[in-house]
């Protein structure tokens, strides 16, 4: 969260430019500019200076007035993708666990009020809805996001969440402070969340921590239906499968990244 005495310092076209490049997050692989400055609430113009910018730097394209994005985008994210990243470690351990459970297998990471999946895989199965690498959720829905939200105090979530609303997704979901801090103290306690149709009705998922040298760097679960798996399959099978590789993963990045751990 950047502070108020920190906002002169930021870049206000930076932050019109990422805003334009996040609306092509969906389905929609080409948008027209007036469609992007609708869902970006900028003036026109300035989504069109910005989309020619990009266009000059090789990041988007535009045919018949539709603009898309090109391969070159994937450089931005190519440091973080690093051969000793996370998302590049965890893919094989992924592997595995779907390959034993047959279930599909994220890692996510929380960034601000929302969980991040920045590795997946799926046991090729319909789930109803997909999910790919970049797809944000809210935390407070998610076990992904509550287990990390456990690495945080209870007056660091208040005032993460100030002003923010907890939406009700389903008559499951926490939409109380109360009631997310009440679960999220329970993952702390448990070191595992399990979430029952909280974002999406018939959906299930449950979600580990994955801490090196006692810092979470990312979560690592599953999510099933409510066909496939129950509470108590999530509990008694899949939590500990996920203790496992997320234990795996966690030295393999320790290994990977001595440095940032050296002197702790």
């Amino acid at each position: 969260m950047v502070t108020a005495d920190r906002s002169r310092d930021r870049v206000q076209s930076i932050e019109r430019g990422m805003a334009v490049l996040r609306v092509f997050d969906g389905p929609e692989r080409r948008l027209g500019a007036s469609e992007i400055a609708a869902r970006t609430g900028l003036p026109r113009p300035v989504v069109r200076r910005i989309l020619l910018t990009f266009e000059h730097l090789g990041y988007v394209r535009s045919e018949r007035g539709q603009w898309s994005l090109t391969a070159r985008i994937l450089e931005l994210g190519s440091g973080y993708f690093a051969a000793s990243s996370l998302p590049e470690l965890a893919h094989p351990i992924l592997l595995d666990i779907v390959a034993e459970l047959h279930e599909s297998t994220s890692v996510g990471v929380l960034e601000g009020t929302d969980i991040v999946h920045v590795a997946r895989v799926d046991d090729g199965r319909p789930l109803g809805h997909t999910l790919r690498i970049g797809a944000r959720l809210p935390a407070h829905a998610t076990s992904l996001g509550r287990v990390l939200l456990a690495e945080k105090t209870d007056a660091e979530i208040a005032e993460l969440y100030r002003g923010v609303p907890l939406e009700r997704f389903t008559p499951r979901t926490a939409a109380r402070l109360e009631e997310l801090l009440a679960q999220v103290a329970e993952a702390r306690e448990s070191g595992y969340d399990v979430s029952i149709e909280e974002y999406n009705p018939g959906m299930l998922a449950a979600a580990v921590p994955i801490s090196v040298e006692g810092t979470a760097i990312g979560a690592l679960g599953v999510s099933s239906t409510t066909v496939r798996e129950d509470e108590r399959s999530l509990r008694e099978v899949v939590v500990p499968r996920l203790r496992a590789g997320a234990a795996e993963l966690a030295r393999a990045y320790r290994d990977a990244n001595p440095r940032p751990f050296r002197n702790r």
